[in-house]
């Protein structure tokens, strides 16, 4: 379904054509917004089709998500060189890996990538989304004070690290239509795990119902007036918290709000912005009257899904630079022989 939704993104132009019954149908050259429903009701819970107008229902919500992403990723600035020779010229790449070979196996470690470059042997280069975290560390350094080199300053310490290569393709744009995919279904996923949670949460309460019930069913002796008084109140909480939560989880109606409601409001899952710190070519952090000794590192932060705050970039990697993929059955060998 991924190639599914890279066409669709592809197609969208920002907008869908009218979707009234008469045409929701109908092919459109800016997508098809009937198929977009159908592939959320797949990936969340195939039975919302036993709802009566759950299409209709959902049409608005996810145009609205479509929307959403396809302004939040063109939002993203164009394409960073990432090569062996731009981690000396380009700030960015200098603050992103640790040094040249970093950079390297970072971006020739996917499999999806080898096997993107197989399938277009006439690509010269590949662009992705490289996802980081970023962490500051709190030290003492050496640094110029007005005109005295002092060893007790403290400095702040940057590094990038967890870099993901993610949404590999062939050109800048299908990059941008995979990452716009990625977060699609990231939400969608997203969906499916709160109901998971919300399941395990019901779960648990039962265990707990179950144990206080065992409790309150021992010997009045074993326990006083006033903890089987606690132990009741707790279980009369937890009893109408059950009673009101498993019809609930049994509902397709409350299973077809949840959807509605998270594609319905993308932005309170999904975020992006623009940010920049000064760094030094060590990696040191710099504050405003010290601009002067390093570079501005522009930074595009993303959040998805309660998944924490990324640093997202995209990049491109020339195909010259890829080193092989690895023999996994020859390290096994290796490994085997030790």
């Amino acid at each position: 379904m991924g190639s599914f939704l890279q066409e669709m993104f592809s197609r969208f132009g920002g907008a869908f054509k009218p979707w009234d019954d008469a045409e929701a149908t109908e092919p459109s050259c800016n997508g098809t917004l009937a198929q977009a429903v159908e592939h959320v009701v797949n990936e969340t819970y195939s039975r919302l089709r036993f709802l009566s107008g759950y299409s209709r229902r959902l049409r608005e919500p996810v145009a609205t998500t479509f929307r959403y992403i396809d302004g939040l990723v063109e939002a993203v600035p164009g394409a960073i060189l990432c090569s062996r020779a731009a981690f000396s010229g380009d700030p960015r790449v200098n603050a992103f890996f640790a040094d040249p070979n970093h950079l390297q196996a970072v971006f020739s470690r996917s499999a999806e990538v080898h096997e993107l470059l197989e399938a277009n042997p006439d690509a010269e280069a590949y662009w992705a989304l490289l996802c980081m975290k970023i962490e500051e560390h709190r030290q003492l350094g050496v640094s110029l004070v007005g005109d005295a080199v002092r060893k007790d300053v403290i400095q702040t310490t940057v590094n990038f690290i967890d870099h993901q290569v993610l949404s590999p393709a062939t050109s800048e744009t299908g990059a941008r239509h995979s990452l716009k995919c990625c977060i699609f279904n990231g939400l969608l996923a997203y969906i499916r795990k709160r109901v998971r949670d919300e399941k395990i949460r019901v779960t648990e309460l039962e265990h707990r119902r179950n144990f206080l019930v065992t409790r309150l069913n021992r010997n009045a002796s074993e326990d006083s007036g006033e903890s089987r008084q606690e132990l009741q109140r707790e279980l009369d909480e937890i009893g109408e918290t059950l009673a009101r939560e498993i019809p609930r989880l049994a509902s397709l109606e409350s299973r077809l709000e949840l959807v509605a409601d998270v594609l319905g409001n993308p932005a309170q899952y999904v975020g992006g912005h623009l940010s920049s710190i000064h760094l030094n070519r060590m990696g040191i952090k710099l504050d405003g009257n010290r601009t002067e000794t390093g570079n501005e590192v522009p930074l595009f932060e993303i959040q998805v899904a309660g998944q924490g705050t990324r640093i997202g970039a995209l990049v491109r990697f020339p195909r010259a630079e890829l080193l092989p993929r690895p023999d996994l059955v020859r390290k096994a060998d290796l490994f085997l022989t030790l």
